[in-house]
């Protein structure tokens, strides 16, 4: 039998730079104010920090363990709204600083994914360490989800789903205001070829080096490439994603069988 529908709600915060504890209080604020209903919530790319790249001292003052305060607030959140909350923040693991996206479930259930494609184009690669392992695919409440980090996405390869092994991509970002007509074409690309939903949610505002990331670039996709919710006033953006719909058409459109085959090497960490 299959799966009832997903609610998922998409939050474009703008972040506050460095200021774990303003960008925590602004989600519990968010998080008031979701649909009734909905069962994961879905966060920019290192949400409570900002994605910082010119300052590893101040990086590595704000990484934490997935045990500290950023992990525990999230715990406790899933479980007081009973809803799954994905996103990315500021890692440290073994002297090391990551980009580590998470998806945190009510209870003590948790998934993380270390960023594989780091930007160095704006010197990501300097601070963070890449991840070695590819992006998991988690099943929750009936669906299976991708989650992967900004750059990532404009590695279809990387992205590419084998099999139907998953029904929504998950793609949380910072992506600049001057890039967005590619964010918006890669994600609809990425839902037309992986015949899945795809969630990209990028963060609002400004950051200090002038970086401008606009407003309402956060957007729900259908497997045929239909965007089916954007922001309109509110930071929230949320939709219903229906596994009756997406068998339907996976059945009616198999474009999934002809698929290549193909494996993806991982390569040794070199900072």
């Amino acid at each position: 039998m299959l799966a009832r529908n997903l609610r998922i709600a998409l939050i474009e915060s703008e972040i506050k730079w460095a200021d774990k504890q303003a960008n925590l209080a602004q989600l519990e604020t968010d998080l008031r104010n979701i649909p009734d209903g909905t069962d994961i919530v879905v966060l920019p790319e290192m949400f409570s920090t900002g994605v910082i790249t010119d300052d590893r001292e101040l990086a590595a003052s704000l990484a934490e363990r997935n045990t500290g305060d950023t992990m525990r607030a999230l715990h406790r959140l899933a479980s007081d709204y009973q809803v799954a909350i994905a996103g990315s923040f500021m890692a440290a693991t073994g002297g090391r600083i990551y980009n580590r996206a998470f998806f945190i479930e009510p209870g003590d259930e948790e998934t993380f994914y270390d960023k594989f494609h780091l930007f160095s184009f704006a010197g990501e690669d300097r601070i963070y360490s890449k991840g070695l392992f590819q992006a998991p695919v988690i099943r929750f409440r009936g669906f299976n989800v991708k989650i992967v980090i900004c750059y990532d996405l404009r590695f279809p390869v990387f992205c590419r789903n084998r099999d139907n092994g998953f029904d929504a991509l998950i793609v949380v970002a910072n992506w600049p205001k001057s890039r967005q007509n590619a964010w918006q074409q890669l994600l609809i690309a990425r839902a037309i070829e992986n015949e899945c939903y795809v969630c990209g949610v990028n963060r609002s505002g400004t950051a200090p080096d002038g970086t401008d990331f606009g407003s309402g670039s956060s957007l729900i996709i259908d497997f045929k490439g239909k965007i089916i919710a954007q922001r309109a006033t509110s930071p929230i953006i949320a939709a219903d994603l229906s596994p009756a719909m997406l068998a339907q058409f996976r059945d009616k459109f198999p474009a999934w069988k002809d698929a290549d085959s193909f494996s993806i090497l991982t390569r040794p960490a070199i900072n």
